[in-house]
């Protein structure tokens, strides 16, 4: 599996993003699947980009998962101007299909349970798959109707999962109740690849129909969701509104944070028992020796602490390497401790990132 800071991971507004094509991420669900490897991914959009800003619960879901794509294109957006050089949107609807789409004698099948979705669209993509006899196969389906987190966790409903073998469980349930389900059960189940994909059910059912490529891409996908949801135009209303409020002065800030306004300073390191100590210019130009530093720091044990009251300048790209490191604190259980400079102090707080 793939390693934090291996990852060319940016922090966009503090949320981390990935910088990988469509193909880059389905080849690391294949090898999630083929080596069993645990592989959790999520896939904000504007919703999820609003939420983090405003919960760190949700930034900590974001944070702690092995794969982050960019799904919306305001998301798209706001990367490509913090200075991330994005290949390429990846939803979560176009990488099922990519999966689904692969054939070959090499190809590993895929074996997949629908979990949630619209009444009876869980059932109907199980049963379209199964006429499909095609790279995904569908091994089960359960609708957990519209109950709470706790009462769609039973043991019942774990067990009939896990009996199907699957090794995507594929979740929709919206989602901030989807990714808070994933992260209560998914050490109970035994699927290698889990995420909530929203409306990948649905589209795969048949019972929402999705935009055709070139709406896709011209990022008016959302047009005809609400011509056949107008419910759903509340929430882009909302939604839409919130980023503005959220963002307003913040991309400044961080486009600021990122440039020198003299020569390139060279990073470098040096470490007092369980603090690091970081000089120089954290900066994409630099993003190999900023990583090798963070992995160095996270492999001290016990509670840890960045040091970068001599840093003056940091972009979204270094930015990304310390949630990496945050992420590998999380995982142990201990501490991460920051302190910044004068000149970078803004930058956190434009992020929401602790220091």
């Amino acid at each position: 599996m793939t390693l934090p800071f291996d990852r060319d991971v940016w922090a966009i507004l503090g949320m981390p993003l990935d910088n990988v094509t469509l193909d880059e991420a389905a080849a690391l669900i294949e090898r999630a699947v083929e080596t069993r490897e645990r592989l959790s991914f999520v896939t904000p959009n504007v919703n999820w980009m609003v939420r983090a800003l405003k919960e760190p619960k949700a930034m900590r879901q974001i944070i702690r998962a092995d794969l982050s794509l960019a799904d919306g294109w305001p998301v798209v957006w706001l990367a490509r101007k913090l200075g991330m050089p994005l290949k390429e949107r990846a939803a979560g609807a176009d990488l099922f299909e990519r999966l689904r789409q692969k054939s070959g004698d090499s190809v590993h099948p895929i074996r997949v349970f629908f979990f949630g979705g619209q009444e009876g669209a869980a059932e109907r993509a199980y049963e379209v798959l199964s006429q499909e006899a095609g790279r995904i196969v569908a091994v089960g389906w359960h609708n957990p109707g519209y109950g709470d987190v706790e009462s769609m966790s039973g043991a019942d409903v774990i067990e009939k999962i896990n009996a199907a073998k699957p090794d995507f469980v594929l979740v929709s349930l919206g989602a901030a109740k989807g990714q808070d389900w994933i992260e209560r059960n998914q050490n109970e189940i035994s699927a290698p690849v889990i995420a909530h994909l929203g409306a990948v059910v649905d589209f795969v059912a048949g019972t929402v129909k999705r935009a055709p490529g070139w709406m896709s891409r011209s990022g008016l996908e959302w047009c005809l969701r609400m011509l056949a949801d107008p419910s759903l135009w509340r929430r882009y209303w909302n939604d839409g509104r919130s980023l503005i409020r959220l963002t307003r002065g913040r991309l400044s800030v961080l486009k600021k944070a990122g440039r020198a306004d003299r020569e390139t300073q060279p990073v470098s390191n040096d470490v007092s028992g369980q603090t690091m100590t970081l000089h120089g210019d954290l900066i994409y130009a630099q993003q190999s020796t900023v990583r090798e530093s963070m992995a160095k720091l996270s492999a001290l044990p016990g509670d840890i602490t960045l040091d970068l009251t001599n840093v003056n300048t940091i972009d979204a790209s270094a930015l990304g390497q310390i949630r990496m490191l945050e992420q590998v604190s999380m995982q142990r259980g201990n501490e991460l401790h920051i302190q910044v400079s004068t000149q970078i102090q803004p930058a956190f707080e434009a992020a929401n990132m602790t220091a």
